[in-house]
């Protein structure tokens, strides 16, 4: 299960839904394994996406062949695969400008996140030389006026 880091407590959270669920009446799901060790750590959102991308760039690469229906769905399947093996020569051609587009969204995509990456470092250490020196400036205090009671009628 992939939460928001180790700030939220996995079992807690499950055990609270469990709860919920029963108290509205719903039947509770199976019994979910949470690691030992907490939740899996935070993902990267710029290498995920660039992993992603990579993935999923040639749009003639097909997709896995399956169906949701049963009984005929079979037989869906088996027209999907005849219509990509008698068409994938039109299928190519059609979509190579695709192909070409998504490979440059993918290494403009790399050179921003490459380039996130360096800024984020450069304000940490900017922050790390700033910080012994001088303290963070304080908040200006706003002065709270006192409210004034209400007049009972």
């Amino acid at each position: 299960m992939k939460l928001l880091g180790r700030d939220i407590p996995a079992r807690a959270l499950l055990a609270r839904i469990e709860e919920r669920l029963r108290v509205r009446g719903l039947p509770t799901s199976e019994a979910a394994e949470v690691p030992q060790e907490g939740v899996e750590p935070r993902v990267d959102p710029l290498s995920f996406n660039l992993q992603a991308l990579e993935e999923h760039s040639d749009p003639t690469r097909p997709m896995p062949l399956h169906t949701h229906r049963g009984g005929v769905g079979q037989l869906v399947v088996v027209a999907k695969w005849a219509f990509r093996k008698t068409c994938q020569v039109l299928i190519n051609e059609t979509l190579s400008r695709q192909r070409v587009f998504n490979g440059h969204v993918r290494d403009s995509y790399a050179q921003l996140s490459a380039e996130v990456i360096r800024l984020r470092r450069e304000v940490e250490e900017l922050r790390a030389a700033q910080s012994p020196a001088t303290p963070p400036p304080e908040p200006p205090v706003v002065p709270v006026r006192p409210r004034r009671p209400k007049r009972l009628p």
